[in-house]
């Protein structure tokens, strides 16, 4: 069985930590609740160990604190409690003082959602309307970890295509690297070598030196305007005006971009529908969670043409927006009365397609970088030991 290795404190307070061996997080959890252990954290020995080695971040996610919170009540503890005992295991400060903050608002009157509304930009609105749905039901607990849940599955997404991303990146990072060294290190000792020599320099080696010296002139110069661009446009992407606009709209008819945002807006959709919020404003509060603004646009005039009396399934079919199965999921769940479910299918469809997508990219990706780093660093190489050949042959 693996071993689980936990955070808390005990019935008196004190901080208790230490390590368990169960079937299941969840049994493990059970037999602590049971032993009267408030757990803060739980992790699965073997992959901590792992941690050490791969995370480089001291904060607990959104996904862990629902969690932690969702376990606390449904054992029986104080709301106020429960963000108090939260709160101490936290390291990030600015998410510890928002706990705190919700604590002493809900102590004195105020309502979970409400005092987490006004932490502004800590929490997700999306998750505040749940909240909000769930206190008028009795439903806290059970949401808060369908939350965390959900929380949980975003993030291992995003995990796996920022996984399959780092090889690459490492590779054309050091390559680079390797280059520049080469360019601003090695070749300039080398010219003067040349020079001194008299000997004739190939067309191969003078464009080398030529890079080399525009590199130790307008290097630091040129990266610096590079950064300035970089930032003005971000600047400009990140006011949402009409330049974001038109860009995501031509990002948007990438086809990865596409499956990407009908797997996030399908997932979201689902999610909510089966919390039981109402499907206007679950489409609203899908509008402002999908990165795409032309696509946040397009899902805010559906959300607009239901509230008027459309039907979801036309309005989606009106906006263009989606593919002939996101349409066709619609009008079965509407249907069927299921639209929560169709929703996931949908979602289940594009994420394997995505996931396809990137390790087909990445295994096509590799070998090319390598293959380009490698053809530079073999064109330097070249073009270094030709004339070096050529001197041994004058001194001979």
């Amino acid at each position: 069985m693996p071993f689980y290795i936990y955070d808390g404190v005990d019935s008196q307070g004190k901080p208790a930590k230490g390590q368990i061996e169960a079937q299941s997080r969840n049994a493990a959890l059970s037999r602590l609740m049971a032993d009267g252990i408030l757990v803060s954290s739980i992790n699965d020995a073997l992959r901590k160990k792992r941690g050490l080695f791969f995370s480089f971040s001291s904060k607990k996610n959104t996904a862990d604190i629902f969690f932690q919170l969702s376990i606390m009540l449904s054992g029986g503890i104080p709301l106020t409690k429960a963000l108090t005992v939260t709160a101490e295991t936290l390291r990030d400060k600015r998410m510890k003082r928002a706990l705190l903050d919700i604590c002493a608002k809900v102590s004195s009157g105020m309502r979970f959602s409400d005092a987490m509304k006004e932490q502004e930009g800590v929490f997700s609105e999306l998750y505040i309307h749940l909240i909000r749905t769930s206190e008028k039901v009795g439903r806290l607990p059970q949401v808060l970890l369908d939350i965390s849940r959900f929380e949980e599955e975003r993030r291992k997404a995003g995990e796996k295509i920022v996984g399959a991303m780092i090889y690459p990146a490492v590779v054309l990072t050091l390559g680079f690297a390797v280059v520049t060294f080469m360019l601003a290190y090695v070749v300039p000792r080398l010219q003067d070598i040349f020079k001194s020599a008299g000997a004739e320099i190939p067309a191969a080696t003078k464009l080398l030196l030529f890079v080399s010296s525009f590199l130790q002139v307008f290097g630091l110069p040129l990266f610096l305007v590079l950064l300035v661009c970089l930032g003005v446009f971000l600047r400009a992407y990140r006011k949402k005006g009409t330049f974001r606009m038109n860009l995501d709209k031509k990002l948007y008819r990438i086809t990865i971009i596409k499956d990407v945002t009908a797997a996030r807006l399908s997932h979201v959709l689902g999610f909510q529908l089966k919390e039981g919020l109402p499907l206007v404003e679950a489409l609203r509060n899908c509008a402002g969670s999908i990165g795409n603004a032309y696509v946040s646009e397009g899902v805010r005039d559906i959300a607009d043409s239901v509230a008027s009396g459309k039907k979801f399934s036309d309005s989606v079919n009106e906006s263009g927006l989606f593919s002939e199965l996101f349409s066709a999921a619609a009008a079965t769940g509407e249907k069927s009365g299921s639209l929560y479910e169709l929703m996931e299918h949908v979602n289940t469809y594009y994420s394997r397609k995505t996931e396809q997508f990137t390790a087909r990219f990445v295994s096509v990706v590799e070998p090319v970088f390598i293959m380009f780093i490698g053809i530079v660093v073999g064109f330097i190489v070249i073009s270094i030991m030709e004339p070096l050949f050529s001197i041994n042959s004058l001194v001979k």
